[in-house]
């Protein structure tokens, strides 16, 4: 398995080796979408793709997973119960949801329970960037990724400015002073 701090990225965060991605995803045409964002964003991954709990199960256990990747709804299987699942044996590996919801309860759910994101479908493009985020950006800072505690202030770095912001319950990045949500959020640090 490859580790936080051993991913190869180069600067522009274009992967030289290969992330073993765990999908969590019953449907094949949202699971070849979600694959070929990555493609697209230069991001080279092996994907398993499961759709029950058994296989999940099994997947966890065989190990040599980097990334776990869930859609948050689905028949027979709750995707809650997958990421605690995944949390109990392999905390140390991200889990991201990837959805259709936007529902807000959901999120929360996602995000207490150890989620680093919880992505809409309609926004892809972020997908790539908080892989890369975790891969590289925070291996080049010497420290491994967390994010803040919710709602607690912290230093946030966008691309092109630096302001005080939070972390919110819905997993957005938000100006402390406006509480707009802020874009491109590149790194954050305790003030």
């Amino acid at each position: 398995m490859i580790s936080l701090e051993e991913v190869d990225m180069n600067e522009s965060g274009q992967t030289k080796s290969c992330l073993r991605v765990l999908h969590l995803e019953d449907d094949p045409l949202d699971a070849e979408l979600i694959k070929s964002a990555l493609e697209d964003q230069k991001i080279p991954c092996a994907f398993t793709q499961v759709r029950t709990p058994q296989a999940f199960e099994i997947a966890l256990e065989k190990g040599g997973i980097d990334l776990i990747l869930s859609d948050s709804q689905l028949p027979n299987f709750d995707t809650m119960v997958a990421l605690t699942l995944a949390q109990q044996k392999h905390p140390e590996i991200p889990f991201i949801f990837i959805s259709g919801t936007d529902s807000p309860k959901t999120k929360r759910d996602a995000f207490r329970r150890g989620a680093v994101d919880f992505i809409s479908k309609n926004n892809l493009p972020k997908l790539a960037h908080v892989i890369r985020w975790f891969f590289f950006l925070s291996k080049r800072k010497g420290r491994k990724p967390v994010l803040p505690e919710i709602g607690i202030p912290v230093m946030v770095q966008c691309k092109g400015f630096r302001c005080l912001g939070y972390f919110d319950q819905d997993g957005k990045w938000r100006d402390f002073g406006t509480s707009s949500e802020l874009p491109d959020v590149m790194d954050w640090s305790a003030v």
